[in-house]
């Protein structure tokens, strides 16, 4: 007996194959752009939420990886920025407050670097005219 050995067509499964990769991709991609215009934060649970995809796959797609990584950094940097820009918490009562407080400590200071400079000056003299002091 001959076997015949059959070509097998998996044209078709590789179309399809290729099809839900691009699909995922895009849907990766335009989760990432619905986050950006919403303004929410930027990372590997989010985007891997909203796309519907798992982390492991935004994790083994090193050019998706990378921006995510760039974005959440930024997102970062805007955060940290912001904060910075304005204090919650603080009224205007208190900042005066605090002005107040650091005003009378720089006074004290002030008062005691004098006081220390005069020391200085005493002990400088007597050091020059050690007869002085008699």
């Amino acid at each position: 007996m001959s076997e015949k050995t059959w070509m097998r067509n998996t044209v078709g499964l590789t179309a399809h194959a290729q099809s839900r990769k691009e699909q995922k991709r895009k849907g990766v991609e335009d989760a990432i752009t619905i986050l950006l215009r919403e303004r929410k934060p930027i990372n590997f649970h989010t985007v891997a939420k909203a796309a519907t995809v798992s982390k492991a796959y935004l994790y083994s797609q090193p050019d998706l990886r990378e921006r995510i990584e760039a974005l959440r950094l930024q997102g970062v940097e805007q955060m940290v920025r912001e904060r910075a820009t304005r204090s919650p918490g603080k009224t205007d009562a208190s900042r005066d407050l605090v002005i107040l407080a650091k005003d009378r400590r720089i006074k004290e200071l002030e008062a005691e670097n004098q006081k220390l400079k005069l020391q200085l000056k005493v002990a400088l003299a007597d050091r020059v005219c050690p007869h002085r002091s008699e």
